[in-house]
């Protein structure tokens, strides 16, 4: 009887020593993303000072440039196709469209003509790093 109750000791105290060196690893802070600034806000043309651009794209057919990431939105003017943009690196979501035969609600940031916005996602023929 007495080695039942050490076995159940012994259990107990690696289990306490179990939880206490996870609460310890969880204490520790993570360190989280920084959040990226829209691109939007900002109608400069990118820098190497001021921002880091290292994507670019090109698009299978002429794809509207919008102000937002929906179809509704106010076109800023078409992209003809074939010709190499700046983009974001990643794509973003936003609303529901029909584009170049496909269904999708991905959008990338586009710079063109001096301003930013966004073009069809389902629309990129090319995309590469730049750097």
């Amino acid at each position: 009887m007495q080695r039942y109750f050490t076995a159940i000791g012994v259990l107990a105290a690696a289990f306490a020593l179990a939880l206490s060196a996870a609460s310890s690893a969880a204490a520790q802070p993570i360190a989280a993303p920084t959040p990226v600034k829209s691109r939007i806000e900002s109608t400069a043309p990118p820098t190497v000072a001021s921002e880091q651009r290292t994507c670019r794209a090109r698009f299978a057919e002429g794809v509207n440039h919008r102000r937002l990431a929906e179809t509704g939105s106010a076109i800023l003017e078409i992209i003809p196709a074939d010709t190499w943009v700046p983009v974001s690196c990643e794509r973003g979501a936003g609303g529901e469209y029909r584009a170049c035969g496909l269904s999708s609600d991905y959008w990338m940031e586009v710079y063109w003509n001096g301003a930013w916005g966004y073009s069809a996602w389902a629309c990129v023929k090319d995309w590469e790093y730049t750097s």
